[in-house]
């Protein structure tokens, strides 16, 4: 009797062991054939409008019928407390849905998302919960600031990315800024264009800054109430004194082409005890000299290749050394306008004595084409004409860059 007790007892043991193997555990996994599927969630992919989830069914177990997302502002989401979309399915590896942005999501909001499988049975198994801010209506970007001169700047949009279908109306596109962080439209300067209603990039000069300033700035567009800003960026008015001494007076926003900033020279070019200098070459036209900002330094090469008068402005200005700083040049008629623009009402480069008009007047390395002419500066109205080459009332102010 004692024996067949006991066998009775070993069949029971086994009976109660083989049937807690076949339960799910707490992860629902394991490993025989009644294994729960697995499911990882992906990083949702937010772009053009519209809301991809990712995921991987990693494992299908004993099978399943359907996988899909579920979605909501709080974590752990379920299909039961949730928005969600789903397939019918039961392969494994990567998936991707795509949700309806229009009407399932709130803008700049926090979401938590889960992907997950339906077994056989019945049973829901989900994957970590992944979360994600859902953008606003738009993003706009700030680009930078380029010709910076001392009071000015030319501050540029470089796009508006719109993230929702839906009508774009603004009232208001510009920029807004200030001298200390954290600006916005109620306590900045602030420039707009004339025509909001486009989706296209836009630049406008800001004006009556201050020299050697550094200001804060953010691109703008209002829309009824709501205002949508850049990230806040900074950027530097032209004025600080340079290495030479001199005024570093332009800066084009970004390093291209070897060089960002124009420097002044401290003081005019002097030869023989005067600061009259002539262009040269009178009777000599060097031709393919350039008006445009950053021509300088090729038109001073050039012009020194063609003309050999040891005391002509580009010569001397190429000469020209000053704590140990080489490469000046004799400026191009953009960049000798660009040192009147920044040099107006707040350093003076030129007078204007009833008798004496020398003291306004500067050479360019613009020379017109096939004649015995070069642009000159009128440094005290910040005219440009062109004058013969031979003219000795002018003076030279030596540029160089870096």
């Amino acid at each position: 009797m004692k024996k067949i007790f006991f066998i009775f007892l070993s069949v029971l043991t086994l009976a109660s062991c083989g049937s807690d193997g076949n339960r799910d555990n707490d992860n629902g996994t394991n490993n025989n054939v009644n294994a729960a599927p697995k499911v990882v969630t992906g990083n949702p992919i937010i772009a053009n409008a519209e809301f991809k989830f990712t995921g991987t069914v990693t494992s299908a177990g004993s099978g399943y019928s359907k996988r899909g997302f579920c979605w909501s502002k709080n974590i752990n989401p379920t299909i039961g407390n949730s928005k969600y979309i789903e397939e019918y399915t039961n392969t494994t590896g990567d998936y991707l849905l795509m949700a309806t942005y229009s009407t399932d999501f709130d803008k700049s909001t926090t979401y938590y998302v889960r992907a997950y499988v339906q077994a056989y049975n019945g049973d829901v198994i989900y994957g970590d919960n992944v979360s994600f801010v859902t953008p606003a209506k738009m993003d706009i970007t700030f680009k930078m600031a380029k010709n910076v001169y001392t009071t000015s700047a030319t501050l540029v949009t470089e796009n508006i990315a719109l993230h929702y279908l839906e009508a774009f109306l603004p009232d208001e596109k510009g920029f807004c800024y200030r001298t200390s962080a954290g600006v916005d439209i109620t306590n900045g300067q602030t420039i707009k264009i004339s025509n909001p209603n486009t989706y296209s990039a836009y630049e406008l000069e800001a004006t009556a800054l201050q020299p050697n300033t550094t200001y804060y700035v953010k691109s703008y567009v209002k829309e009824g109430a709501q205002v949508y800003y850049s990230p806040e960026k900074t950027f530097k008015t032209a004025g600080a004194i340079g290495a030479s001494g001199g005024y570093v007076f332009y800066d084009k926003g970004e390093f291209t082409d070897g060089w960002r900033y124009l420097e002044a020279a401290p003081a005019n070019l002097t030869y023989n005890g005067s600061d009259k200098i002539k262009w040269g070459c009178p009777f000599d036209v060097v031709n393919q000299t350039q008006a445009v900002m950053g021509s300088g330094p090729a038109n001073t090469a050039r012009i020194i290749s063609q003309c050999s008068d040891a005391n002509c402005a580009a010569r001397l200005c190429a000469n020209y050394t000053i704590n140990g700083l080489t490469g000046w040049f004799l400026p191009s008629e953009e960049e000798l306008m660009a040192f009147y623009k920044s040099s107006k009402n707040v350093y003076n480069i030129a007078s204007n004595p009833w008798n004496d008009v020398s003291q306004k007047y500067y050479w360019s390395s613009t020379e017109m084409p096939g004649i015995n002419e070069a642009r000159i500066l009128d440094g005290y109205v910040g005219h440009i004409w062109n004058y013969s080459k031979d003219y000795n009332m002018v003076r030279v102010r030596p540029f160089r860059r870096f």
